[in-house]
């Protein structure tokens, strides 16, 4: 899917942020094998020891891909646009409540918060400036042509940006930060060409051919063809001198989860009884066996379902939801679902109406294990007198009909988080109108134990608040919790080396260690 933004700020999909992380650098940036912290633009830092202050000094080679001088101004600039409540940032900017910025002189600035949360210098050392001058004379900052025209920080520029076929990064040989200890060995590429191929089974022959040199597999390809049809031409391994390789590769990241988003603004899905009733007629096996062939697991959390911030009793399979359509049954009668003579399925009296158990289902139309998931739900929720209505939709519109919440439901997937994950953005009750909550979820319970788990910095002790509320949003259905995978499957040219093809705590391969 092209781009919507190269903009850091306005980016709203993991690939795009993905893409803009290659030319926009934070202050800090963290290791993926240790998960310690290394500087990049800025130089040195101090915590005063209230831990409100935090005082950074800029490294005085820092330049912007036009040759141009980091300083405190774009800093200064940068945050002021992002806490502009008219900027489209509202996920971002949630992270920075509270902050405020003091600029001290040319290459040195300090953030001051009124009260530390247990993230505050994550948050804070991954500030990512904007250069002041693009966009100081903007007058429509979210829609300005700039945003594809990126003047960032990191080792390429874009050179070409062609709507939807692909965009062209080109290194630059002079990059100011190639001689620090971080980067001696990475971005070593000339050229990052980024092809835009919406249909999978098309990037996939791409791959074959050698004209993609990476690409993520889906399950079904890399169950039937890449270990089965096509086994002669894939190697398992670079070693096995094939042209091109591919496997599974493990890591410890907490990676991207999947599943049902329920609008709580919907009069069907408001009761508790009913979301726990359509969790039990989840055929997660068969979606896992016919949409994922085996290459996935049941996701029972979204901070990781294999990390110690995952109840350890969910995380031992107890009291899961599975495939039980009597369990559903009952709950669908305590919420007042009952099947009349002579109908298929169930209905309710709601607002004085006769309702019929139906719903619209949307989902991203060019993802063949979305469709076979959908398909699946549609089968065998049918039987048990819930109808759902099947919408593919392309990505851009998903995305947009998901932040202006006009959806019932929506097969729904977030990316790989921290292994320190902040559950404020998706299941606080502030994030419903400013903040990534589409779903209008809202328990005081949850509330008050994402504020105690943020002014908690000891980590074992926020794990055991993170599990509980693990176990409260389980209960609760306001997402039902479906699939996550806890290995990344690549296809590599062969032709690449690499000292490491993930990291310990990476979601995707390490694109920057490699070279030929």
């Amino acid at each position: 899917m092209t781009p919507s933004t190269l903009n850091y700020y306005l980016t709203n999909s993991v690939e795009d942020q993905e893409l803009a992380m290659l030319f926009y650098f934070p202050l800090y940036g963290t290791d993926g094998e240790t998960y310690d912290d290394y500087p990049i633009l800025a130089s040195s830092m101090v915590v005063s020891k209230d831990k409100k202050d935090y005082t950074y000094n800029l490294n005085p080679n820092a330049r912007w891909s036009d040759g141009t001088p980091v300083t405190t101004d774009d800093f200064e600039f940068s945050f002021n646009k992002l806490m502009d409540p008219k900027v489209e940032a509202a996920p971002l900017r949630g992270y920075f409540e509270g902050v405020k910025f003091q600029k001290i002189d040319r290459l040195k600035f300090s953030f001051h918060i009124d009260q530390p949360r247990f993230n505050t210098l994550q948050v804070l050392n991954g500030f990512v400036p904007l250069q002041k001058k693009q966009f100081e004379n903007e007058p429509d900052f979210n829609k300005s042509r700039e945003n594809l025209r990126p003047i960032g920080t990191g080792p390429f520029k874009v050179t070409v940006f062609s709507r939807d076929q692909q965009v062209v990064l080109e290194h630059i040989p002079d990059w100011w930060a190639k001689d620090l200890p971080r980067f001696k060995s990475r971005y070593n590429q000339n050229t990052w060409t980024f092809k835009i191929i919406s249909d999978m089974a098309l990037g996939y022959e791409k791959f074959l051919k050698g004209e993609i040199d990476l690409v993520s597999f889906t399950s079904e390809q890399f169950a039937n063809q890449v270990t089965k049809s096509d086994r002669e031409k894939v190697g398992a391994s670079r070693e096995e001198g094939k042209s091109v390789w591919g496997g599974k590769l493990p890591t410890d990241a907490a990676m991207a989860w999947s599943g049902l988003a329920l609008n709580l603004n919907s009069p069907i899905f408001s009761s508790k009884n009913t979301r726990k009733g359509l969790a039990y007629l989840v055929d997660y096996k068969a979606v896992i066996e016919r949409a994922y062939f085996g290459l996935i697991s049941q996701s029972v959390s979204p901070f990781g379902s294999n990390t110690e911030n995952t109840d350890p009793g969910l995380k031992a399979g107890k009291g899961i939801y599975t495939y039980d359509p009597k369990k559903a049954a009952e709950y669908f009668e305590k919420d007042g679902w009952v099947k009349k003579d002579g109908l298929a399925s169930y209905v309710k009296d709601i607002g004085g109406k006769q309702v019929t158990f139906s719903f619209v289902l949307k989902y991203y139309a060019s993802n063949p294990a979305s469709e076979k998931m959908a398909v699946i739900l549609k089968e065998v929720f049918k039987k048990s007198g819930v109808n759902i209505d099947l919408r593919p939709t392309d990505g851009a519109a998903l995305s947009k009909d998901f932040d202006d919440k006009q959806f019932d439901a929506m097969i729904m997937g977030w990316g790989g988080g921290s292994i320190y994950p902040d559950p404020k953005q998706l299941w606080s009750s502030d994030s419903i109108s400013d903040g990534s909550n589409k779903v209008a979820y809202s328990n005081p319970q949850v509330d008050a134990l994402i504020k105690k788990a943020d002014l908690e910095f000891n980590r074992k002790k926020r794990a055991k608040l993170l599990q509980e509320i693990n176990r409260i949003l389980y209960d609760d259905v306001p997402y039902i919790f479906m699939i996550e995978r806890h290995f990344v499957i690549e296809g590599i040219n062969s032709r690449f080396k690499s000292p490491k093809w993930i990291e310990r705590y990476s979601p995707t391969v390490a694109k920057e260690l490699f070279y030929e």
